[in-house]
């Protein structure tokens, strides 16, 4: 059934006291930057059978505010909570926190920037990349209005947030706050921490450098971008996109489409908190995302004045810290006054491995593409081809991932196009001053330059868009005609037959073991364009990488469940003959209905996988090493620590992976296949904390937006799956719809042509203000 709300009923709406129409830059006292006129908004939403939206405008302001107002009507919660936090009122509104998280968070926040930033951004020179055009500005002010719209009818029924006093109209601020800060990758903690040491007593916390490594917090992606040689049949280019993101939070994902007739036309998903389609195709070009190896961070050692520790020297002078204070409002409590300390470089940071003492201190320094994303994003709707892409990736350098994209015409890019520090091993090696300075770029790849050298800065390059660092000549890319694969390893293998090498450590590791996951994602690819994989004749079309990422294999278990039984047996305990028959029936996939799955990924996660062996040959790095050293004590130690596991879990060894892992909607834990990350399961999950009796009933990250699409001779087609659905609201009928979908296996069509959308919508309203 399809149900239409027309211009007038809303209107007759509004005259009876409905609905409350509100003006561009928010209601109930909510201001924003100066900016034009305010428009008239007008859109049509369109929802297809799993709720998603897909808006149709008469111009940017309209596509804004459509997207604003369907992406509220779904996810709300998650939007004012992102207000709060980007306004840094967390505290103050929700209490403390957890180890004063809320605290933290509000103070790097507030220190990191706020309306005058923003303001002084939007007002910067005209023309400039770093100033938003025209069109960005009319889509962030018309979503901040669409959001501001729900709020005023009436808000949300999600007891997440439903009543609350942070649910409150949002500001045009308040949306590119949260495009100038990403939910991820900042040092909160460590800032929040920092102060000058007392009475001898070094500033630290217990905050993580590991923290700032994406790849270390489980988040990761796949992607295949297939080229005209390696495809079959009708089709000339076939991408998949599996980024592996969190299942709640800031950094969800949201199905959309947009349309304005005759000028832009894209459908896939962006993060709910972040207005845009971050992933999708357009009716030529496809593309998708993977977290990168690349640091897109590092530090600067700071050699401190001995008569005080907030002065530090640069060549023959001694240069002031700059402090600023906050007073952070705290929900049933104390306001809290704490500060923030910053240099030229960045921020000062605590931790225990970088603690600020009496004669040292490091600074965090990221650059930062400003305000760009959104026009980086548009300019890459408006690309034609793979060429015309990477163009636009190289002019506004404002993507913070790999990026990897298909076209009609048959090509296969790859580039990993953001910003990133330019540091050469030459520059990091002469100016590690310290053994922890030459310890965290042995170790992590990550610079700790001396402050002190006038000469240890981040090198310059002609093409970049900023100082600092690397441009897009220099950033590892590719084009091809054959394939692209990316699965969080390094640039180097991106595609074997053609290796990217010669870079700067910060990109990545060159000739060194990939991760059992690239090597089962570089395998997959093998065994298609050989036909070996039993999916009829060579190549790909959408239906085969589709298989292929429901195949589920087991790379970890391919390689070491038959060594692993042999020690089992081996070691002659009785309590570990369950597991070990376990493993031995094992059907080497991670389906719902394969037993013992879990039980083995377990053993790899408790140390088995350590003992993989045999040598590494850079020239077989797909097939090497092979073996599980079955003589380690360590082999051993994994298969007791997870035979205790699982009984002190009352968890069958060889139970059915469905009955055991799923994800939690209303009473119901709908049953879930994947594996998590380290195990060599290509369609990873990554769980909770298990619980007794009824194992890991939710998940933490792991395939979220998973976006198959194939250009070929019958056009663009293109199927999907939100694995946590569109929304968060347990009240709403897409709650865990697609959840069912995924776990099913199964896939939904994406209906980029606007007449199939039209035809598959069960609901269209009309907005406008």
């Amino acid at each position: 059934m399809t149900i239409r709300i027309t211009a007038a009923a809303a209107a007759a709406l509004f005259a009876s006291g409905c609905i409350h129409l509100q003006g561009r830059d928010g209601a109930d006292g909510a201001d924003g930057p100066d900016h034009a006129a305010a428009p008239q908004y007008s859109a049509e939403i369109l929802r297809d059978a799993y709720g998603v939206p897909r808006v149709v405008a008469p111009d940017w302001a309209g596509l804004g505010y459509g997207s604003g107002y369907a992406a509220a009507q779904d996810n709300l919660c998650l939007i004012a909570e992102r207000a709060i936090t980007v306004r840094g009122e967390r505290a103050a509104f929700l209490g403390a926190g957890e180890n004063d998280a809320n605290i933290a968070s509000d103070l790097f926040h507030r220190a990191r920037a706020d309306e005058a930033t923003i303001t002084a951004i939007l007002n910067g020179p005209a023309g400039s990349i770093d100033t938003p055009s025209e069109t960005a500005r009319d889509y962030i002010a018309g979503f901040a209005a669409g959001v501001n719209r729900v709020i005023a009818e009436g808000g949300t029924n999600d007891p997440a947030c439903a009543g609350a006093d942070w649910v409150r109209p949002v500001s045009e601020t308040d949306i590119w706050l949260g495009a100038l800060t990403l939910p991820f990758g900042n040092p909160i903690e460590a800032i929040a921490a920092a102060r000058p040491p007392e009475g001898g007593m070094a500033s630290l916390s217990e905050a993580r450098v590991e923290d700032m490594l994406a790849e270390r917090d489980g988040m990761g992606s796949n992607a295949y971008a297939i080229g005209r040689d390696a495809t079959r049949g009708q089709a000339r280019a076939v991408l998949l996109g599996n980024p592996h993101y969190p299942w709640n939070g800031a950094l969800r994902f949201y199905r959309i489409g947009l349309t304005i007739p005759g000028e832009v036309d894209v459908v896939g998903a962006g993060l709910i908190t972040t207005p845009f389609v971050g992933i999708g195709h357009t009716e030529t070009i496809a593309w998708t995302h993977t977290v990168s190896t690349a640091r897109r961070f590092g530090y600067f050692e700071l050699t401190l004045d001995p008569e005080d520790p907030t002065r530090y020297r640069v060549g023959d002078e001694w240069r002031d810290m700059t402090e600023r204070r906050f007073e952070i409002e705290v929900a049933g409590g104390e306001p809290v006054t704490r500060s923030v300390y910053a240099t030229e470089f960045g921020p000062v940071i605590a931790t225990e491995r970088l603690p600020w003492t009496a004669e040292r201190a490091y600074a965090f320094a990221a650059p930062s593409s400003g305000l760009r994303i959104i026009d980086q994003y548009i300019a890459i709707y408006a690309a034609q081809d793979v060429p015309e892409l990477h163009g636009a990736l190289a002019r506004y350098q404002a993507t913070a991932f790999n990026t990897m994209a298909v076209d009609s015409g048959g090509l296969a890019f790859y580039g990993d196009m953001g910003l990133v520090p330019n540091v050469s091993a030459e520059l990091a090696e002469a100016c590690s001053a310290s053994e922890t300075a030459m310890g965290f770029w042995a170790a992590a790849r990550i610079p700790v330059l001396d402050a002190s050298n006038p000469d240890c800065r981040w090198a310059d390059a002609d093409d970049a868009v900023q100082p600092g660092v690397f441009g897009p000549s220099g950033a590892p890319h590719l084009i091809r005609t054959d394939y692209i694969a990316q699965s969080n390893d390094s640039p180097w293998l991106t595609n074997p037959e053609s290796p990217i090498t010669g870079l700067s450590p910060i990109w990545g590791d060159e000739a060194t073991p990939r991760s059992l996951r690239t090597r089962l994602a570089l395998d997959q690819i093998r065994d298609r364009l050989s036909g070996a994989d039993g999916l009829g004749e060579p190549g790909f079309d959408i239906g085969t990488v589709q298989a292929i990422m429901y195949a589920n294999r087991h790379y970890g278990g391919e390689l070491l469940r038959d060594d692993a039984v042999t020690a089992c047996r081996a070691a002659g305990a009785p309590e570990l003959e369950p597991l070990c028959a376990a493993f031995e029936g094992w059907d080497l996939k991670a389906n719902r209905d394969s037993t013992g799955a879990h039980a083995f990924s377990l053993f790899l996660l408790n140390g088995g996988a350590g003992a993989l062996t045999g040598d590494f040959d850079p020239a077989r790095a797909i097939d090497t090493p092979t073996a599980l050293d079955a003589s380690s004590p360590a082999v051993l130690d994994a298969l007791r620590t997870t035979a205790g596991q699982l009984a002190a879990l009352q968890i069958a060894p060889d139970a059915a992976l469905g009955t055991v892992f799923g994800e939690t909607r209303g009473e119901r834990v709908i049953p879930l296949h994947g594996g998590p990350a380290g195990t060599g399961v290509f369609n990873m999950m990554i769980p909770k904390d298990p619980v007794p009796g009824a194992g890991w009933t939710a998940m933490q990250h792991g395939s979220s937006w998973i976006m198959t699409v194939q250009f070929g001779s019958g056009g663009v087609r293109s199927e999907g799956v939100l694995t946590y659905s569109q929304s968060t609201d347990p009240n709403s009928a897409h709650y865990g719809d697609q959840t069912e979908l995924f776990s099913e296996k199964g896939w939904a069509p994406i209906h980029h042509d606007l007449d199939a959308a039209r035809a598959a919508a069960v609901s269209v309203i009309e907005v406008g203000e």
